[in-house]
């Protein structure tokens, strides 16, 4: 789940290799990807968002990627596509464990210039290092492409059809507000999104409907529009509770098409503080 963005004037990039490291051991490799894209490390979600301000360009690039945990020491990025036509690691951390068999890792870039100076470009892979083997996930052959502006989620997997975004809990004149987030796959017009969330450990349900937002601001310039160019529309919502509530436990349901589908952070239940 995403912070509120904000616009930085410093360039961060999280990266495992220098520049030159890249182009002399990695510059070749891309070659290879396409012959080896494997079940053993799949992109979940990835996220995009750019805003321009007084001559500053921000961009920001956020992955969810599960892998099949093969061993326990592995090395798990998105191998990205730059401007000047190398390709540079992006390294992932883990998240959690879905089972003993797969796990969740993430990560993001994110880094503020002036115009001309975009460091990553359109095109990118996962790529995934354990037990002396490489495994790759290269979107069949086509890799993964997310032009500049086409603003928010892009869900990866075809059984992906709803998923948090960004949730929080803050005071709010003597209460406290529930907010969630949500982007789910534009699957028919007619549908229904809501929160099903706890302030007891469960004795007790809430039912928080969201509502379709067809613009999303975040920043300056940053619109995010409903359904987006990959067919991803956002939901939001808020609630107000006890300014006592210092936890609250949820989950989201989409029903859509006589069908139900749900999440609950791979069956964990999310917590905002």
């Amino acid at each position: 789940m995403k912070k509120y963005f904000y616009l930085i004037l410093s360039l961060i990039i999280f990266s495992c290799t220098t520049e030159d490291d890249t182009i002399e051991n990695h510059e070749n490799s891309i070659d290879q990807v396409f012959e080896k894209s494997t079940s053993e490390v799949s992109l979940v979600k990835a996220f995009n968002s750019y805003s321009f301000y007084r001559g500053y360009n921000t961009w920001r690039r956020e992955f969810t990627v599960r892998v099949a945990n093969l061993g326990f020491e592995k090395n798990v990025s998105i191998y990205h596509e730059k401007v000047d036509g190398t390709w540079e690691e992006v390294p992932l951390t883990y998240s959690l464990t879905l089972d003993n068999q797969n796990e969740i890792w993430s990560g993001k870039y994110e880094y503020t210039a002036t115009t001309g100076n975009k460091i990553y470009d359109n095109e990118f892979v996962v790529k995934y290092d354990v037990n002396g083997k490489t495994y790759w996930d290269n979107n069949q052959g086509s890799n993964y492409v997310i032009e500049e502006k086409e603003i928010g989620s892009l869900f990866a997997q075809q059984d992906l059809n709803v998923n948090v975004d960004f949730s929080s809990l803050y005071p709010y004149n003597n209460e406290k507000s529930f907010n969630v987030v949500v982007d789910v796959r534009n699957i028919s017009p007619s549908k229904q999104v809501e929160v099903v969330y706890t302030t007891d450990g469960w004795q007790t349900k809430r039912y928080l409907p969201l509502n379709f937002t067809p613009r999303y601001y975040s920043g300056y310039q940053y619109v995010l529009i409903s359904p987006n160019q990959f067919n991803i529309e956002r939901w939001t919502g808020s609630a107000i509770v006890d300014a006592s509530i210092d936890n609250i436990e949820y989950a989201v349901v989409y029903k859509v098409n006589g069908q139900e589908y749900w999440d609950n952070n791979y069956g964990k239940n999310y917590s905002v503080f």
